[in-house]
């Protein structure tokens, strides 16, 4: 990573930034079932060791007296660069476990940089839910702690029961309805993922009396996964984002190929060479008699696409995955891209391999009055509106073929989107849209 300081500069920032916590939460995942994460951010300019630092869970607005060997856990012997993040989730990952031994996602396993509280039992650390509070302390000398940061806040009165958006359910959280504890509202740190805002630096340090989880938080729903790995941070040294190769790339696999077959690599480029992270983030999953596939697996270090399940292959039942795929260089994260698995014995007949020949025309871009028109000289039958954290936010099928179409996006907030226009044989093409 480039880090080009003139003296003064450098001597000023380091003096700030050591001054910060050394540690602060920049991620919450708390997601269905055993989904659950925390990432931690080193916003400093100096590499910090994680052995000096533990994390204490306190449940349901409970004083949990520190320390208590069952909601305090200590981390690892793990060096933590500047301006970088480490990944903790729960080490439950026996695809036969079941209740308080549920497998955490795949994807979310694959941002884990370490596992923690394997047995429920020993430790509860990691398990917290949405009305408990997470702290980070350091001990400054042998058996005394200083407190770098907290989620929540602990002591009474603990969260009441808030309606989740989209359902009739309810659980305790703190809601975005002030005081935010007393149930009004919707339900923020229940079934959210919650992203530390960029401009934040210094961790919380005594226990506040009212907890907004949106002072210094923004919210993305249940089992979003995507923005692990890294953070972005106001106050760091700039950093070129990795560049895909080609937004849209296809594959082609035999259905009757065997494990460990490598199907290609994903194509990026970083002008600073520094190391990267491949990740899928949705797409390769099928199920057949209500078991979970996933066929493919992507080296997390190398980009190499390979199948790694050849059951779920079933071409009988689909014959094509899109792979939406990220890649991270620890400080920026680039994508989604899509990456088409075909599964054919014959990837040359009947497959229209030549769609970068398509004409395809979103419009007007930047689309300002909630209307939008597709038009491509290729007939294509539906469309996916999907946002920068590759969550898909419309979608429409039209049960035909059609050369063009308006769709309205009214009901779709600000910002940019990636249009994802599927044509047949099972590919799509993807064009950047603002909406304003």
């Amino acid at each position: 990573m480039k880090k080009i300081f003139l003296l003064f500069s450098f001597v000023a920032a380091g003096f700030l930034l050591n001054a910060q916590s050394q540690l602060i939460i920049s991620e919450y995942v708390e997601g269905w079932s055993n989904n659950k994460a925390l990432e931690l951010f080193n916003p400093t300019n100096t590499a910090v060791n994680l052995k000096d630092f533990r994390l204490i869970r306190y449940s349901n607005g409970e004083d949990v007296p520190a320390p208590q060997d069952k909601w305090t856990i200590r981390l690892p012997d793990y060096s933590l660069d500047p301006f970088k993040t480490i990944v903790i989730v729960i080490d439950q990952r026996n695809p036969l476990g079941t209740g308080q031994d549920a497998p955490v996602w795949m994807q979310l396993q694959e941002r884990a940089n370490i596992f923690l509280c394997p047995e429920y039992e020993v430790s509860e650390t990691m398990y917290f839910n949405g009305d408990d509070a997470i702290v980070i302390e350091k001990e400054v000398s042998a058996g005394v702690f200083k407190i770098h940061d907290i989620f929540g806040r602990w002591g009474a009165p603990a969260p009441a029961d808030a309606l989740f958006v989209g359902s009739e359910k309810r659980d305790g959280a703190w809601t975005n309805v002030s005081p935010f504890f007393t149930g009004e509202g919707v339900a923020i740190t229940a079934e959210h993922t919650m992203v530390r805002k960029s401009n934040v630096s210094e961790g919380i340090k005594t226990n506040p009396t009212i907890f907004n989880p949106l002072a210094e938080y923004d919210t993305l729903s249940a089992n979003t996964f995507n923005h692990l790995g890294w953070h972005k941070f106001d106050n760091a040294p700039a950093n070129a984002t990795p560049v895909f190769t080609n937004q849209n790339m296809k594959f082609f696999v035999s259905p009757t190929a065997t494990n460990g077959t490598e199907i290609g690599n994903i194509g990026v480029t970083d002008s600073e060479s520094d190391a990267l992270k491949y990740y899928i983030d949705y797409g390769n999953f099928i199920y057949i008699a209500d078991t979970r596939h996933e066929p493919f697996k992507l080296d997390k270090t190398t980009g190499k696409l390979s199948l790694v399940d050849a059951v779920g292959l079933a071409p009988e039942l689909i014959d094509t995955f899109y792979l939406k795929i990220y890649v991270t260089d620890g400080f920026s994260q680039a994508g989604p891209a899509t990456a088409m698995v075909v599964v054919t014995d014959s990837p040359n007949v009947g497959v229209n391999n030549n769609l970068e020949d398509v004409s395809l025309k979103v419009y007007p871009n930047p689309a300002t009055n909630g209307r939008i028109s597709i038009s491509a000289s290729k007939a294509f039958n539906s469309y996916e509106l999907i946002n920068v954290t590759g969550q898909v936010v419309q979608k429409e099928s039209f049960g035909s073929f059609v050369n063009s179409k308006e769709i309205s996006v009214t009901d779709i907030s600000k910002g940019i989107y990636f249009m994802s226009v599927n044509f047949d044989k099972g590919y799509n093409k993807i064009v950047k849209l603002l909406i304003k």
